[in-house]
């Protein structure tokens, strides 16, 4: 199958390439190109912020194909590549330098971006955000002297950070405005990183938020709002990240409100213009199963969007109706949920949560709609079959030392 067009991905991570790489599987003969600002092929984010960074694996393990590889499957990956408008009308990317790229079809994998702090100081030598694979070598090094470190932000990719530089020898401060860590997962999940944090000596402030930085050039601390200032070498910045949409929303397309930032597409990942797509980061898509329009910023998520845009493009009808699904790793323990956490469920654990290995299964109506599991993965997989069954659970047999989440599934 051929186009006279190419199909054209801006964008050059992991949807990016699952909706190159999906093209190819599935039979598609024209041409397809991806566009990256960065200088490397895709690669893998999620060891950014752990095994890469720890050195548990090396740089060119990151890569799920090399550039030799996309070269043998025809795709033309342009990095250092950046796209400054979209015109809509005549079927053309303006690129930097002077370039007019034609499409056929456009997929739009732009990712996120780190979101900053607005605060005296945050300019300051020493104050990062991480993000890319160069942001990452920068930190390894940074590392390598054992500076004190600071750590704004507890969610997935704060704890991820702060457990690392804790591995690393380095003296750790992790400071989170809300009273949990992980707040995106189950409570019961950041009690228990807590529990780890501490154990391994990392100074955990909560409810706790940075007034300004100080220092000069380089930063010396943090003035806190509990009162008791941070002395700090290292600043990593973790506050979240906010969708690259600045190019869809200048070429016209529809695009969600500030509460709710992101590419709109149907559940097929078609945008408000049926010849450009988006998935991934980028991507806010509507979920009957949650009633509510989700953008989901992990692994799992770009990964199976990018594959879906590919089956959509060349012709299949199936909806996107994903079950969510998120992981973290802090000092090697495996944290996974399945599903969300809505108002109304009840709570039921497996196994006991003081401990490192327990699940806890979110039910509303019978209806098993979400699962976490720290260090269990057995309960995950059961989880997920469950979810997606729709099958109504008794909540009397999840009750009692002898609960069995794989047990229940097989039925």
């Amino acid at each position: 199958m051929a186009t006279a067009q190419p199909i054209v991905i801006v964008g050059a991570g992991l949807a990016g390439a699952r909706a190159a790489m999906g093209l190819r599987q599935l039979g598609f003969d024209g041409r397809v190109v991806v566009l990256g600002e960065e200088p490397d092929p895709p690669y893998e984010r999620p060891p950014l912020s752990k095994d890469y960074l720890t050195g548990r694996i090396s740089r060119d393990k990151l890569f799920p194909l090399s550039e030799q590889a996309w070269r043998e499957r025809a795709v033309e990956w342009r990095g250092l590549t950046r796209v400054l408008s979209i015109d809509r009308r005549e079927r053309h990317l303006d690129l930097a330098g002077g370039e007019r790229l034609p499409y056929g079809k456009l997929i739009l994998t732009m990712g996120s971006r780190p979101r900053s702090l607005d605060l005296p100081g945050s300019d300051l030598d020493g104050v990062m955000s991480v993000y890319s694979l160069a942001d990452a070598d920068q930190l390894r090094d940074r590392l390598g002297s054992l500076p004190r470190v600071l750590v704004i932000g507890g969610g997935f990719l704060g704890c991820e950070l702060a457990a690392a530089a804790r591995e690393s020898g380095c003296e750790v401060t992790l400071v989170e405005a809300g009273d949990s860590l992980l707040p995106a997962l189950v409570p019961v999940a950041g009690i228990t990183a807590r529990r780890w944090f501490r154990e391994h000596g990392v100074d955990i402030r909560l409810q706790t938020s940075v007034n300004r930085l100080l220092g000069g050039p380089r930063i010396e601390s943090a003035d806190l709002t509990s009162g008791s200032p941070a002395t700090c070498d290292l600043v990593l910045v973790c506050v979240g990240s906010s969708p690259r949409i600045g190019l869809a929303r200048a070429a016209g397309l529809s695009v969600g409100r500030e509460q709710a930032p992101g590419v709109l597409v149907t559940r097929r990942g078609m945008t408000s213009d049926p010849r450009i797509f988006a998935a991934g980061d980028v991507a806010s898509f509507w979920h009957p199963g949650y009633g509510a329009r989700l953008r989901l910023e992990h692994w799992d998520n770009a990964q199976r969007q990018g594959a879906h845009v590919a089956k959509t493009l060349l012709g299949s009808g199936e909806p996107y109706l994903p079950t969510p699904y998120f992981w973290t790793e802090q000092f090697g323990n495996l944290v996974q949920q399945v599903g969300l956490q809505l108002p109304g469920q009840e709570a039921i654990p497996l196994g006991d949560p003081a401990g490192d290995s327990f699940s806890v299964v979110l039910l509303r109506k019978g209806r098993l709609q979400a699962c976490l599991a720290v260090n269990r993965y057995r309960d995950l997989a059961a989880a997920r079959r469950l979810i997606t069954s729709g099958r109504t659970v008794d909540p009397a047999q999840l009750r009692g030392p002898g609960a069995d989440l794989r047990e229940i599934a097989r039925v």
